[in-house]
């Protein structure tokens, strides 16, 4: 019986033991999974102070014993303040030297990566801060603006420190996000800040030109937030009380700001002396000025991203509106003579979106340009210029994913669909189960060799300036002409004409 109980002992002391790393902050302990270990929560980044929390983050903090993996769970503000941390999800198998995908969160998730790294590669999962907390911008050393993507950064930087405790490369980095995440992604390879850090990045349904993601009047925006609080301040005040209000009042108060789109996104930063800058001038006039990533990547979108929204677009009476005049969906960042150039130019567009299709096809494909399609376009038109670029389409629909809206016919994909293939734990079937296979091993394949088609039967060519074919991938995958060149001309001719920002590449 003794002897019995020594066995079980030892054997429960390996078991444990085969799961701790050590790394420079100390001791952590995975969670054996099937074929990987994953080891959750992990501080790369450390806010330092209550004067900090819209700043750039100090170093990640260090502790004694053994860490525990656990759960991350920021949703909600207060938990997203203080959420720098990070999930590394590693091969059991004999071996090492993994390649390693570092998964920038967006609005989606959780994330469950099982079946990309059972295909031998690391993926890190990055959470950072968001909303307010990560992207309000006054342009001073206390509230300097893009707090959440300089998260990202810091967090690029721990893997490069990190990973060969989790028997990863740092020199195979591939660098990943859907949605705002892919924004994010984009506005770390056109700064100079992670020069170095990734070796390939992919953007998934989004793009830092968007409007969505960026914020052309970034401090009116804060001034919006001290108004709507009914606080009557100046500048230095203004920074005071936001570093001393409730995250979740401040969150609240942003989420009810009457502005377009997202109430925070990413800003032009002020030089300041104590403080590098991510972006000098908006991503637009980064790449209009060449300075574009020379790493591979892998730029996509969904056919029918827009299909996601469309109980609030049916909500907001949005289907009304548009049988009217369409100038007032026009983008911020296109500055127009006066109001009947602008109204001339929103008649251009209903033109080009209705007179064809019935009115819930045109408001799903306004919406899939206007917001996602025209500015990954452009994105990939400049691009492709400086670095090896696979485009791609999704417009497979199947039983996972976004699905129907009763009475509402869903063609093709929704945003965010094809991450219910790729971060899905479970063995599809049928087709489900083909596209599961083709996409997981596809992006793998990027990760490993920086070209998708290695040893694949599918033959993704690149990108070239001038056609942008692309591959659908759907039931039947195949590379294709850009299905939508008559719209994007349209897109590409407006942006030419009225494009303009008050802050042009700064020195």
């Amino acid at each position: 019986m003794i002897i019995l109980k020594l066995v079980t002992f030892l054997y429960m002391v390996m078991v444990t033991r085969q799961n701790v790393i050590s790394i420079a902050q100390g001791l952590l302990r995975g969670v054996a999974r099937e074929g990987y270990v994953s080891y959750s929560g992990i501080p790369y980044a450390n806010i330092t102070g209550p004067t900090g929390r819209f700043a750039r983050a100090g170093l990640a903090p260090l502790w004694a014993g053994i860490r525990e993996s656990r759960t991350v769970n920021c949703k909600s503000a207060s938990e997203a303040e203080d959420c720098l941390l990070l999930d590394v999800h590693a091969p059991s198998a004999v071996g090492g030297n993994w390649p390693v995908l570092v998964w920038v969160t967006g609005g989606s998730g959780p994330y469950q990566p099982g079946k990309l790294v059972q295909e031998g590669i690391i993926v890190v999962v990055v959470h950072h801060r968001q909303g307010p907390v990560g992207f309000l911008c006054l342009g001073n050393e206390k509230v300097p603006g893009n707090a959440g993507v300089k998260d990202v950064v810091l967090a690029l930087r721990w893997v490069r420190d990190n990973i060969v405790a989790f028997k990863g490369n740092p020199d195979k980095v591939v660098l990943a996000g859907q949605s705002f995440g892919a924004a994010m992604v984009e506005a770390v390879i056109l700064s100079s800040m992670a020069t170095g850090l990734y070796h390939g990045a992919i953007l998934q349904s989004g793009s830092a030109l968007a409007p969505w993601a960026f914020n052309y009047d970034a401090e009116e925006r804060a001034q919006a937030l001290r108004i709507s609080s009914n606080i009557d301040v100046v500048a230095d005040d203004l920074t005071k009380l936001l570093l001393r209000s409730n995250i979740d009042d401040l969150v609240d108060k942003a989420n009810k700001l009457d502005v377009p789109y997202f109430p925070f996104g990413m800003c032009i930063e002020s030089p300041l002396k104590k403080e590098e800058r991510l972006l000098s001038a908006a991503p637009f006039d980064l790449l209009l000025s060449k300075k574009g990533t020379s790493v591979p990547l892998v730029i996509g979108y969904n056919d029918n991203e827009a299909y996601v929204f469309i109980s609030m677009l049916r909500e907001a009476r949005v289907f009304r509106r548009m049988s009217g005049d369409l100038s007032f969906l026009l983008p911020e960042e296109l500055k127009f003579f006066n109001r009947r150039e602008r109204k001339q130019i929103g008649r251009q567009i209903k033109d080009m979106y209705f007179k064809r299709n019935s009115t819930m096809a045109a408001v799903l494909a306004y919406h899939r340009d206007a917001y996602f399609t025209s500015h990954i376009h452009r994105s990939v038109r400049h691009h492709v210029t400086t670095a090896p670029v696979f485009y791609y389409q999704f417009s497979y629909s199947g039983e996972v994913g976004v699905q129907q809206e009763p009475g509402l016919q869903k063609e093709g994909a929704a945003h965010s669909d094809e991450l219910s293939y790729l971060f899905n734990e479970g063995d599809l079937e049928g087709e489900d189960g083909v596209i599961q296979r083709r996409l997981i091993k596809l992006w793998t394949n990027f990760v490993k060799h920086l070209n998708p088609s290695h040893e694949s039967d599918v033959s993704w060519e690149l990108s070239r300036p001038g056609s942008y074919r692309l591959l659908d991938i759907g039931a039947d995958t195949k590379m294709m002409d850009y299905p939508h060149s008559r719209f994007m001309r349209m897109w590409d001719e407006i942006y030419e004409k009225y494009y303009y920002t008050r802050n042009r590449i700064a020195n």
